[in-house]
């Protein structure tokens, strides 16, 4: 029989606390201001009613929190690394894959949220809309409603069209 007093530990057997995971420095843009209005009543399961949409490959959080490409007094986060302005049937298909019930159907999600793909959507050189996507979480966010009685967890059918979206854009991952 050992009693405690006869263990002793050596401090290097302790294991050391992994570092904190390096946050994103976000800084907010002066050089090029937008004017923005979101419209909460806006919805893609009713359409969204755009002059264009912007596609955006850029780093969206820091630590535990999430921001849009433009912030509302409509600068552009820093972390933006490419832009791509979609045709018409790009627009319609996202608008298609976000605004249909089926897209958020047995969701399979992870907790990370680190959106890195975003659109922003424009109607009179006015910023109407923004919806941020994590690829890797299958969840998204937007400032419009996305389809009735859903929370923006994706299936995986949906982050295979928005990752094809995403590819055809040419909007590389991070």
């Amino acid at each position: 029989m050992t009693s405690c007093k006869n263990v002793s530990k050596k401090e290097n057997d302790y294991q050391e606390i992994p570092p904190k995971a390096p946050t994103t420095k976000i800084l907010w843009l002066n050089d090029k201001i937008e004017s923005i209005k979101t419209d909460p009543t806006l919805s893609y399961s009713k359409g969204i009613k755009c002059d264009s949409v912007i596609g955006v490959n850029y780093i969206g959080f820091s630590g535990e929190h999430f921001f849009n490409p433009i912030n509302e007094k409509g600068q552009y986060i820093s972390t933006i690394k490419q832009t791509q302005k979609l045709n018409q049937n790009q627009v319609s298909r996202l608008n298609s894959i976000i605004g249909n019930k089926k897209t958020y159907e047995n969701p399979n999600i992870a907790g990370c949220y680190e959106p890195r793909l975003a659109f922003i959507y424009f109607k009179n050189n006015t910023v109407i809309c923004q919806t941020q996507i994590c690829l890797s979480c299958n969840q998204l966010n937007s400032s419009a409603h996305i389809a009735d009685e859903v929370d923006g967890n994706l299936n995986e059918e949906a982050v295979k069209k928005l990752t094809e979206l995403q590819n055809e854009l040419g909007l590389t991952k991070n």
